[in-house]
C-alpha cells in the first residue's frame, strides 16, 4: 500500500508539474521578434487531399508578408488528388516563390521521407522547414523559427495541438495530440530527455542535416520526424522547442477513421522504441496505480481520497493546460471524460503489437529500430 500511494503521489506531482511548465513555456505572450525574415525553404511532403491542405497552404501566404519563403509542394505524381489544389494554389501565387515539384515513384522509400528527400534538394535556402500539409502557418512560427536561426540554433521544432474537432472521432485526436504525446513535452525538454521532433513543424540548417548524413539515410524510417532528429542530436546540433503551438486538424475525424489512426501511431511507437520500453508502459497507468491502492487498502477512506484525486487530477489538468497554455478549451463536457484516458490507451497499446500498417494507401511491415518496407 506505501509503495502504491508513493508511486500515485509522484505521479501527481509530475502531471501537475508538466501542466505548470506547459502553461510556463506556451502561455506566454512574448513581443513578436522584431527585424527581417531569414530566407527559409518550406517543404510540403504531400500525399493525398487532407481537408486542410488548401487552408494550410493559403496561411502560409498570410504568415510571409516580406516573402521569405520559398515553398516547394511535394507530391509523387500528377494523378495525385492534391495536384490540382497545389497547381491552382501556385497559379494564384505567381507572386511568390511556390513549386509544385513531382517527385517520381518513392522506389521503396517511405512516401513522405522521398517527397521530403527530392524537395530538399530541390531547396535553395541554407534552412529548410518541414510542415505537414494539414498544418497551420503563423506569422509568430515563421518570425519565431528565424528568431531561433538568428541565436545560432540549428534544429527548431513546434509541438503540435489539434484543433477542435466535431465527434468523438474529433475528440479523440484532441486527447491524443493535446492530451497525450503533449503532456510532457516542454518538461522532458528543460531536462534533456524525449527531445525528437514532430513532422508537424521541424526546421533544420542544411549544415546540421548534412553533418548529420542527409536524409537518405531515414528514407526507410517509419517515423522519420523521429528519426532525423536523433541524428541531428548526435551530430551535435542545437536544438530549440518553440513557445509557439503549431495547429493542425487530421482528415478523417469520424470514429473508425480516428481509432484506425491512433492504433496506427501505438504500433509505429511500438517499433521506433526499445521493446521494454513500450512494454514497460503500462506501469504508467495513473489510474491503473490508484486502483491498486484502493485495493491494498481495503477500500479505506485513505485509498479512496487517493483514487478521487487521481481520478480528478486528469480532467483538472488538462483543462488548465487548454486555458493557460494553449488558450484553446474543449467543450467542458469533454473533459470528465479523460478520467478513463488509462483505459483506452491500454487498449490501443495492445494495438501496438503487430508488425504491418497500412499508411496513405500502403502497406509497409515494420521493424526493429523504426525501420520499414513496403510490402503492397
Amino acid at each position: 500500500m506505501i509503495l502504491c500511494a508513493g508511486v500515485v503521489s509522484a505521479m501527481l506531482l509530475v502531471l501537475w508539474a508538466c501542466v505548470a511548465v506547459n502553461a510556463w513555456h506556451f502561455g506566454r505572450r512574448r513581443p513578436m521578434p522584431a527585424g527581417k525574415v531569414l530566407p527559409m525553404t518550406m517543404i510540403k511532403p504531400v500525399k493525398g487531399l487532407d481537408d486542410a491542405l488548401v487552408a494550410g497552404l493559403e496561411s502560409i501566404v498570410a504568415s510571409d508578408p516580406e516573402r521569405a519563403l520559398e515553398l516547394i509542394v511535394a507530391i509523387e505524381s500528377e494523378d495525385d488528388p492534391a495536384y490540382p489544389a497545389a497547381r491552382a494554389f501556385a497559379a494564384r501565387h505567381q507572386d511568390r516563390d511556390v513549386k509544385v515539384l513531382i517527385t517520381g515513384p518513392s522506389r521503396g522509400r517511405m512516401g513522405k521521407a522521398h517527397n521530403m528527400i527530392e524537395a530538399y534538394r530541390a531547396a535553395k535556402h541554407p534552412r529548410v522547414i518541414f510542415s505537414d500539409a494539414d498544418t497551420e502557418a503563423t506569422d509568430g512560427l515563421v518570425r519565431r523559427t528565424s528568431e531561433a536561426f538568428t541565436q545560432g540554433y540549428e534544429a527548431v521544432f513546434a509541438l503540435p495541438f489539434h484543433r477542435r474537432a466535431p465527434g468523438p472521432g474529433g475528440f479523440l485526436f484532441q486527447v491524443a495530440f493535446n492530451h497525450g504525446f503533449g503532456v510532457g513535452a516542454a518538461l522532458s525538454w528543460y531536462l534533456g530527455a524525449f527531445r525528437f521532433a514532430a513532422g508537424a513543424w521541424m526546421a533544420y540548417t542544411k549544415e546540421a542535416i548534412d553533418r548529420s548524413g542527409g536524409l537518405e539515410p531515414v528514407a526507410h524510417a517509419i517515423a522519420d520526424d523521429f528519426a532525423i532528429s536523433v541524428r541531428a542530436r548526435a551530430a551535435g546540433a542545437r536544438e530549440k522547442l518553440l513557445d509557439e503551438y503549431v495547429y493542425l486538424q487530421e482528415t478523417g475525424t469520424r470514429l473508425w477513421e480516428s481509432l484506425v489512426h491512433v492504433a496506427k501511431w501505438s504500433a509505429i511507437i511500438r517499433w521506433s522504441v526499445p521493446f521494454w520500453a513500450y512494454a514497460a508502459a503500462p506501469l504508467g497507468s495513473l489510474l491503473g496505480w490508484s486502483l491498486a491502492l484502493l485495493w491494498s487498502s481495503g477500500g479505506s477512506s485513505f485509498g479512496w481520497t487517493f483514487f478521487g484525486a487521481a481520478t480528478a487530477s486528469r480532467p483538472l489538468a488538462a483543462l488548465a493546460q487548454d486555458a493557460f497554455a494553449a488558450k484553446e478549451l474543449m467543450p467542458l463536457w469533454q473533459y470528465p471524460l479523460l478520467a478513463l484516458g488509462d483505459v483506452g490507451a491500454a487498449a490501443f497499446w495492445l494495438s501496438g503489437f503487430r508488425s504491418t500498417i497500412v499508411w496513405r494507401g500502403r502497406k509497409y511491415r515494420l521493424l526493429p529500430g523504426g525501420q520499414s518496407k513496403v510490402i503492397e
